[in-house]
């Protein structure tokens, strides 16, 4: 009987379908524009969010023309052609292009009765393997399993060919552990080691760049100009080699 009702008044029909098809289109409208207007909402908060520099890609990687800025990690190796011209300071070998600005810092902490003695500059590659097995014998020793006592020596120390040292850039100064970081000379550095060329290359919070834990006693040589640069963006050397890069140097 209601169907028959309504069949009666086919106006009345026409008109409900056409106003429930209007409220349809009206529903569907308002939804378009919300999801367009959430999508730009969050196109805009994305773009406010501060994007981390990445970290240079180790396929093909060419390094800088800058030989201060030489980069080597686990992926990236010592370049083939590398030679370093070395200099003796206190019984270790580094590279001479370091030297005389690891001097003038030695010389401006000491007026200052802030001391500092190189515990381990250039390695050739023979001599990292030498230390990686020695580290590795170690964790056995505790009982370690052979992979575990790998993967945990190379969490401080670099695979042969791959470790700073070998560019004769690289120094370990004074008590090579933690508890250097306790230490007044520690602390100076990080007033002053930018000043004259060198950054603290392995830090906690670049580790996850890096791929090394936490080396207060590791201090790389940049260059003036490069480690200040880098204390200001607070940059590690993988992020400040891509930073450059962006900008097209080479």
């Amino acid at each position: 009987m209601k169907w028959k009702k309504i069949a009666d008044k086919p106006g009345e029909l026409l008109s409900a379908g056409i106003v429930a098809g209007a409220l349809l289109l009206s529903l569907g409208l308002s939804w378009l524009g919300y999801v367009d207007g959430r999508t730009r909402v969050q196109a805009r908060e994305a773009a406010a969010q501060p994007q981390a520099t990445p970290a240079p890609e180790p396929d093909g990687f060419q390094q800088l023309e800058d030989p201060l800025l030489v980069l080597v990690n686990e992926e990236v190796p010592l370049p083939e052609d590398w030679t370093v011209t070395p200099r003796m300071v206190h019984d270790e070998e580094v590279d001479l292009r370091m030297y005389e600005d690891l001097m003038a810092m030695f010389d401006a902490a000491a007026e200052e009765d802030v001391w500092f003695w190189v515990a381990s500059g250039y390695r050739s590659v023979e001599e990292q393997q030498v230390i990686l097995q020695r580290a590795v014998e170690e964790n056995l020793g505790r009982g370690m399993g052979e992979t575990l006592a790998e993967e945990t020596a190379l969490r401080t120390i670099a695979k042969p060919g791959h470790s700073e040292h070998h560019t004769g850039l690289a120094v370990d100064l004074n008590d090579v552990s933690d508890d250097f970081e306790e230490t007044q000379a520690y602390r100076w550095l990080q007033a002053h080691a930018a000043e004259y060329g060198f950054i603290q290359r392995y830090r906690t919070d670049k580790s996850h760049i890096t791929g090394i834990d936490n080396e207060s006693w590791h201090y790389r040589y940049v260059g003036r100009e490069h480690a200040l640069a880098m204390e200001r963006l607070d940059l590690c050397l993988e992020e400040y080699v891509a930073y450059l890069r962006e900008r097209g140097m080479q």
